[in-house]
Protein backbone atom coordinates (compact mmCIF):
# COMPACT_ATOMS: atom_id res chain seq x y z
CA UNK A 1 0.00 0.00 0.00
CA UNK A 2 1.09 3.65 -0.76
CA UNK A 3 0.11 6.23 1.77
CA UNK A 4 -1.88 9.06 0.08
CA UNK A 5 -1.76 12.65 1.76
CA UNK A 6 -4.59 14.62 1.46
CA UNK A 7 -4.20 18.31 2.10
CA UNK A 8 -6.83 19.86 3.51
CA UNK A 9 -9.91 20.86 1.27
CA UNK A 10 -12.41 23.38 1.66
CA UNK A 11 -15.73 22.30 2.22
CA UNK A 12 -17.29 20.07 -0.61
CA UNK A 13 -17.60 17.11 -2.25
CA UNK A 14 -15.06 16.21 -4.05
CA UNK A 15 -14.97 12.79 -6.92
CA UNK A 16 -12.20 10.21 -6.47
CA UNK A 17 -12.02 8.32 -9.53
CA UNK A 18 -11.42 6.72 -11.85
CA UNK A 19 -8.16 5.73 -10.49
CA UNK A 20 -5.09 3.84 -12.56
CA UNK A 21 -2.27 2.88 -10.73
CA UNK A 22 0.76 2.49 -13.07
CA UNK A 23 3.90 0.46 -12.21
CA UNK A 24 7.44 0.52 -14.45
CA UNK A 25 11.23 -0.58 -14.35
CA UNK A 26 14.04 1.82 -13.00
CA UNK A 27 14.51 2.85 -16.93
CA UNK A 28 11.60 3.05 -18.25
CA UNK A 29 11.35 -0.06 -20.49
CA UNK A 30 8.32 -2.05 -18.92
CA UNK A 31 5.13 -0.49 -18.03
CA UNK A 32 1.77 -1.71 -16.37
CA UNK A 33 -0.90 -0.29 -15.89
CA UNK A 34 -4.23 -1.04 -14.02
CA UNK A 35 -7.33 1.19 -13.92
CA UNK A 36 -9.78 1.11 -11.01
CA UNK A 37 -13.54 2.41 -12.64
CA UNK A 38 -14.99 2.92 -8.90
CA UNK A 39 -15.97 6.58 -8.46
CA UNK A 40 -16.61 7.38 -4.88
CA UNK A 41 -17.44 11.12 -3.28
CA UNK A 42 -15.50 12.34 -0.41
CA UNK A 43 -17.16 14.48 1.78
CA UNK A 44 -15.67 17.60 2.88
CA UNK A 45 -17.53 18.09 6.06
CA UNK A 46 -18.35 21.87 7.78
CA UNK A 47 -16.19 23.01 10.73
CA UNK A 48 -18.69 22.44 13.67
CA UNK A 49 -19.12 23.88 17.22
CA UNK A 50 -20.23 22.12 20.16
CA UNK A 51 -23.24 23.52 21.75
CA UNK A 52 -25.53 23.60 24.95
CA UNK A 53 -28.27 20.73 24.34
CA UNK A 54 -31.18 21.85 23.00
CA UNK A 55 -33.08 21.02 26.55
CA UNK A 56 -31.33 24.31 27.47
CA UNK A 57 -30.82 27.61 26.92
CA UNK A 58 -32.75 29.18 23.76
CA UNK A 59 -34.28 26.32 22.93
CA UNK A 60 -35.20 25.00 26.03
CA UNK A 61 -38.85 24.45 25.19
CA UNK A 62 -38.71 21.81 23.29
CA UNK A 63 -39.98 18.68 25.11
CA UNK A 64 -42.90 19.02 24.04
CA UNK A 65 -45.59 22.25 23.72
CA UNK A 66 -49.15 22.25 24.90
CA UNK A 67 -52.47 23.34 22.44
CA UNK A 68 -55.49 24.35 22.83
CA UNK A 69 -57.21 21.35 21.60
CA UNK A 70 -58.80 19.53 24.77
CA UNK A 71 -58.63 16.02 25.35
CA UNK A 72 -59.55 13.18 28.18
CA UNK A 73 -55.78 12.07 29.12
CA UNK A 74 -52.39 13.96 28.60
CA UNK A 75 -49.46 15.52 30.43
CA UNK A 76 -50.85 19.33 30.44
CA UNK A 77 -53.95 19.70 33.13
CA UNK A 78 -56.09 22.12 31.63
CA UNK A 79 -59.40 21.93 34.38
CA UNK A 80 -61.92 19.81 36.16
CA UNK A 81 -65.58 19.25 34.32
CA UNK A 82 -68.21 17.18 35.11
CA UNK A 83 -68.60 13.55 33.95
CA UNK A 84 -70.33 12.60 30.96
CA UNK A 85 -70.93 9.32 29.20
CA UNK A 86 -67.67 8.07 27.42
CA UNK A 87 -65.33 9.25 29.92
CA UNK A 88 -63.09 7.05 31.38
CA UNK A 89 -63.23 6.33 34.77
CA UNK A 90 -59.36 6.79 35.29
CA UNK A 91 -59.89 10.47 34.88
CA UNK A 92 -62.54 10.81 37.79
CA UNK A 93 -61.23 13.41 40.25
CA UNK A 94 -62.55 11.94 43.69
CA UNK A 95 -61.93 14.97 45.50
CA UNK A 96 -64.34 17.45 43.42
CA UNK A 97 -66.29 14.54 43.17
CA UNK A 98 -67.27 14.31 46.46
CA UNK A 99 -67.62 18.27 46.94
CA UNK A 100 -70.33 18.59 44.27
CA UNK A 101 -71.76 15.40 44.53
CA UNK A 102 -71.83 14.73 41.29
CA UNK A 103 -69.22 12.86 39.19
CA UNK A 104 -66.29 15.43 37.92
CA UNK A 105 -63.56 14.69 35.30
CA UNK A 106 -60.07 15.86 34.69
CA UNK A 107 -59.53 17.18 31.37
CA UNK A 108 -56.26 17.90 29.48
CA UNK A 109 -54.52 20.02 26.84
CA UNK A 110 -53.03 17.95 23.95
CA UNK A 111 -49.40 18.06 24.12
CA UNK A 112 -47.50 17.41 20.93
CA UNK A 113 -43.90 16.76 20.42
CA UNK A 114 -42.35 20.13 19.04
CA UNK A 115 -39.88 20.54 15.97
CA UNK A 116 -36.96 22.87 15.37
CA UNK A 117 -36.09 24.45 11.74
CA UNK A 118 -32.75 26.45 11.07
CA UNK A 119 -33.02 28.31 7.49
CA UNK A 120 -29.97 28.86 6.06
CA UNK A 121 -30.09 31.65 3.11
CA UNK A 122 -28.61 30.80 0.06
CA UNK A 123 -29.02 34.06 -2.21
CA UNK A 124 -25.48 35.17 -3.42
CA UNK A 125 -26.27 38.50 -2.40
CA UNK A 126 -27.23 38.05 1.01
CA UNK A 127 -23.22 37.62 2.22
CA UNK A 128 -20.66 39.77 1.59
CA UNK A 129 -18.38 36.95 0.45
CA UNK A 130 -17.54 33.82 0.38
CA UNK A 131 -15.82 33.57 3.94
CA UNK A 132 -19.33 34.72 5.27
CA UNK A 133 -21.50 31.86 3.95
CA UNK A 134 -18.81 29.15 5.13
CA UNK A 135 -19.58 30.49 8.79
CA UNK A 136 -23.04 30.49 8.14
CA UNK A 137 -22.68 26.67 7.22
CA UNK A 138 -20.94 26.30 10.20
CA UNK A 139 -23.83 27.73 12.17
CA UNK A 140 -26.80 26.13 10.36
CA UNK A 141 -24.81 22.92 10.59
CA UNK A 142 -23.99 22.85 14.27
CA UNK A 143 -27.30 23.93 15.16
CA UNK A 144 -28.48 20.90 13.06
CA UNK A 145 -25.85 18.55 14.76
CA UNK A 146 -27.32 19.29 18.11
CA UNK A 147 -30.64 18.72 17.60
CA UNK A 148 -30.37 15.47 15.61
CA UNK A 149 -27.28 14.25 18.29
CA UNK A 150 -30.44 14.93 20.80
CA UNK A 151 -33.49 13.29 18.40
CA UNK A 152 -35.11 16.27 18.26
CA UNK A 153 -37.55 16.81 15.63
CA UNK A 154 -35.58 19.43 13.44
CA UNK A 155 -36.10 20.27 9.38
CA UNK A 156 -33.42 21.87 8.05
CA UNK A 157 -34.21 23.94 4.55
CA UNK A 158 -31.52 26.28 2.02
CA UNK A 159 -32.83 28.03 -0.98
CA UNK A 160 -32.31 25.50 -4.13
CA UNK A 161 -30.59 26.88 -7.51
CA UNK A 162 -33.70 28.15 -10.03
CA UNK A 163 -32.66 27.59 -13.57
CA UNK A 164 -32.64 30.80 -15.51
CA UNK A 165 -34.65 29.13 -18.26
CA UNK A 166 -37.72 29.07 -16.24
CA UNK A 167 -40.21 31.49 -16.46
CA UNK A 168 -41.99 33.29 -14.16
CA UNK A 169 -42.03 32.70 -9.82
CA UNK A 170 -40.76 29.22 -8.94
CA UNK A 171 -40.42 28.70 -5.07
CA UNK A 172 -37.78 25.80 -4.26
CA UNK A 173 -36.14 24.89 -1.17
CA UNK A 174 -33.52 21.83 -0.44
CA UNK A 175 -34.06 19.95 2.40
CA UNK A 176 -30.65 18.67 4.39
CA UNK A 177 -30.69 14.91 5.38
CA UNK A 178 -31.46 14.49 9.33
CA UNK A 179 -30.85 10.68 9.76
CA UNK A 180 -28.25 11.09 11.35
CA UNK A 181 -25.65 13.30 12.06
CA UNK A 182 -23.10 11.79 9.52
CA UNK A 183 -26.07 12.07 6.93
CA UNK A 184 -26.65 15.94 8.09
CA UNK A 185 -23.02 16.66 7.50
CA UNK A 186 -22.96 15.09 3.66
CA UNK A 187 -25.51 17.01 3.11
CA UNK A 188 -24.32 20.18 4.65
CA UNK A 189 -20.96 19.44 2.35
CA UNK A 190 -22.92 19.83 -1.11
CA UNK A 191 -24.21 23.75 -0.22
CA UNK A 192 -23.39 26.18 -1.95
CA UNK A 193 -24.77 29.96 -2.85
CA UNK A 194 -26.62 30.67 -6.34
CA UNK A 195 -26.94 34.14 -7.92
CA UNK A 196 -30.91 32.44 -8.78
CA UNK A 197 -32.74 31.59 -5.97
CA UNK A 198 -35.37 32.38 -3.51
CA UNK A 199 -34.51 35.10 -0.79
CA UNK A 200 -34.61 34.20 2.92
CA UNK A 201 -38.06 35.67 3.67
CA UNK A 202 -39.49 33.18 1.26
CA UNK A 203 -37.35 30.65 1.90
CA UNK A 204 -38.95 30.70 5.63
CA UNK A 205 -42.52 30.61 4.39
CA UNK A 206 -41.93 27.40 2.22
CA UNK A 207 -40.57 25.97 5.54
CA UNK A 208 -43.32 27.16 8.06
CA UNK A 209 -46.47 25.54 5.40
CA UNK A 210 -44.00 22.41 5.94
CA UNK A 211 -44.23 22.36 9.23
CA UNK A 212 -47.28 23.25 11.80
CA UNK A 213 -46.30 22.63 14.54
CA UNK A 214 -42.68 24.54 15.05
CA UNK A 215 -41.49 25.26 18.27
CA UNK A 216 -38.31 27.60 17.34
CA UNK A 217 -37.07 28.30 13.87
CA UNK A 218 -33.26 29.92 14.00
CA UNK A 219 -32.95 31.83 10.65
CA UNK A 220 -29.19 32.10 9.41
CA UNK A 221 -28.17 34.94 7.11
CA UNK A 222 -25.28 37.00 5.99
CA UNK A 223 -24.51 40.55 7.12
CA UNK A 224 -25.94 41.52 3.76
CA UNK A 225 -29.97 41.16 4.96
CA UNK A 226 -30.89 44.16 6.73
CA UNK A 227 -33.35 44.08 10.14
CA UNK A 228 -35.93 44.77 8.13
CA UNK A 229 -36.00 41.84 6.50
CA UNK A 230 -35.64 39.59 8.93
CA UNK A 231 -38.82 41.01 10.76
CA UNK A 232 -40.70 40.01 7.22
CA UNK A 233 -38.73 36.34 7.23
CA UNK A 234 -40.31 36.06 11.07
CA UNK A 235 -43.27 36.79 10.34
CA UNK A 236 -43.67 33.69 7.62
CA UNK A 237 -43.80 31.51 11.02
CA UNK A 238 -46.65 31.03 13.40
CA UNK A 239 -47.14 33.57 16.61
CA UNK A 240 -46.64 30.93 18.84
CA UNK A 241 -42.93 29.83 17.26
CA UNK A 242 -40.07 31.59 18.72
CA UNK A 243 -38.10 32.58 15.91
CA UNK A 244 -34.31 33.54 16.64
CA UNK A 245 -32.00 35.16 13.96
CA UNK A 246 -28.44 34.69 13.50
CA UNK A 247 -26.29 37.45 11.68
CA UNK A 248 -22.71 35.93 10.30
CA UNK A 249 -20.56 39.16 9.86
CA UNK A 250 -16.94 38.24 10.63
CA UNK A 251 -16.26 41.75 11.29
CA UNK A 252 -19.06 42.56 14.16
CA UNK A 253 -18.21 41.43 17.55
CA UNK A 254 -20.84 38.87 19.24
CA UNK A 255 -23.88 40.26 20.79
CA UNK A 256 -27.67 39.39 21.41
CA UNK A 257 -30.44 41.81 21.33
CA UNK A 258 -33.98 41.71 20.78
CA UNK A 259 -36.25 43.36 17.81
CA UNK A 260 -39.61 43.52 17.65
CA UNK A 261 -40.48 40.24 19.43
CA UNK A 262 -37.40 38.80 17.67
CA UNK A 263 -34.00 37.58 18.81
CA UNK A 264 -31.08 38.46 16.90
CA UNK A 265 -27.75 36.84 17.73
CA UNK A 266 -24.60 38.23 15.73
CA UNK A 267 -21.48 36.28 15.57
CA UNK A 268 -18.25 37.00 14.16
CA UNK A 269 -16.93 33.76 14.47
CA UNK A 270 -17.73 30.18 15.04
CA UNK A 271 -17.35 29.77 18.88
CA UNK A 272 -19.87 33.13 19.61
CA UNK A 273 -22.76 31.17 19.27
CA UNK A 274 -22.23 28.83 22.20
CA UNK A 275 -21.53 31.62 24.44
CA UNK A 276 -25.11 33.33 22.95
CA UNK A 277 -27.28 30.69 23.17
CA UNK A 278 -26.19 29.83 26.65
CA UNK A 279 -26.55 33.39 27.45
CA UNK A 280 -30.28 33.34 25.92
CA UNK A 281 -31.10 30.94 28.69
CA UNK A 282 -31.11 33.31 31.48
CA UNK A 283 -31.86 36.75 29.28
Amino acid sequence: TEPLVIPPLPRGVVRVGPVTTVRSDPVGLLRREHAFDDVHDLFVHPRTVVLPSTSAGLVRDLEGSATRRLVDADMSFHAIREYVPGDSRRQVHWKSTAKTGRLMVRQYEESRRSRMAVVLAAATPEYADADEYELAVSAAASLGLRAVRDARDIDIVTGSEIPRVVKGRLRAIRHVPVVSPRAMLDGFSGLDRHDNTMAVEDVCRLASEANERLSIAFVVVGSAVPLARLRQAALAFPADTAVAAVICDERAHPRMQSVAGLTVLTIGTLDDLSGLLVRGATA
